[in-house]
């Protein structure tokens, strides 16, 4: 047989199984959450660590043929938007023993995936690669902080509708069913946290990378201020409550602020410049 079509084949094959592993996800997140099945409960949280696992390799074999160097085409970086946002919802799940939430952050997940899978098996090309460690570790850093800010953001929305709810007596599934508000707050501060880690990240590399390939960085770029804008914040964030008294409610709506702007950018990026900087390959 021959090998193009082998892998051809072997792509299909698993581009299909991580799409399905996600929705397997979701439905046992899905069940446990709206309906408290027990078997949902037991095995949500092995087929989550499965699907990442299976989804990490599912990433390694797309980006061999480039000596694993992520591309910047559409379909590769909405998987890695789904892995990041299934990743970093994992680590605040261990980290906070909170389950309940996962429905919710898996279904954007899940979308993006199932997404990234129609987009690649549509398309005729792959885009061009990263060149050079600093830029690979600025792009994904870039993208885990992207699903740390809308994680950050979902969270924000959450709190918000569940304080809405207790505010005007209405105990219904939601309130039954979510984390409480102290609860959610703790979520809202574990994905603030992540975001700015990355944010960090993502200025650090991208300093790194402009050096390892001789980049003229203009500082008054736009997305560039607006990029340290929400970094700076984002680091304020985690102390807002003491530096400025702020309480969880106005936090929630910057953190959704934050989250409209972020995407807004990026949707400018894809349409206008792709590559976020004029690189060249």
């Amino acid at each position: 047989m021959d090998n193009a079509i082998l892998n051809n084949t072997l792509l299909i094959i698993l581009t299909y199984a991580v799409s399905l592993l996600y929705i397997i996800s979701l439905g046992l997140y899905g069940a446990d959450f709206f309906k408290g099945n027990a078997v949902a409960k037991t095995y949500k949280q092995p087929a989550l660590i499965v699907t990442i696992v299976t989804h990490v390799a599912y990433i390694g074999f797309l980006t061999a043929p480039e000596g694993y160097r992520i591309s910047y085409s559409s379909s590769m970086l909405m998987s890695m938007v789904a892995l990041t946002l299934a990743v970093i919802y994992m680590f605040i799940e261990f980290s906070t023993k909170t389950d309940k939430t996962g429905f919710f952050i898996l279904s954007f997940s899940a979308g993006a995936e199932i997404l990234s899978s129609i987009l690649l098996l549509t398309s005729s090309g792959n885009g061009p690669a990263f060149s050079g460690l600093g830029i690979g570790i600025h792009l994904l850093a870039a993208i885990f902080s992207f699903s740390a800010i809308a994680i950050a953001g979902l969270y924000s929305f959450l709190y918000l509708l569940l304080f809405r709810q207790i505010k005007n007596n209405k105990f219904g599934f939601l309130f039954e069913n979510l984390p409480n508000l102290e609860v959610l707050e703790q979520l809202i501060k574990h994905a603030v946290a992540f975001g700015f880690l990355f944010l960090s990240i993502t200025l650090s590399a991208g300093v790194i990378g402009s050096i390892q390939t001789s980049e003229v960085v203009n500082l008054f770029e736009t997305r560039l201020i607006a990029l340290v804008v929400i970094w700076l914040f984002y680091g304020a964030s985690l102390f807002i409550k003491k530096l400025f008294g702020w309480d969880t409610i106005h936090m929630a709506y910057l953190l959704i602020g934050f989250f409209v702007l972020v995407t807004i950018l990026i949707m400018l990026m894809g349409i206008f410049s792709p590559t976020f900087h004029s690189i060249s390959f």
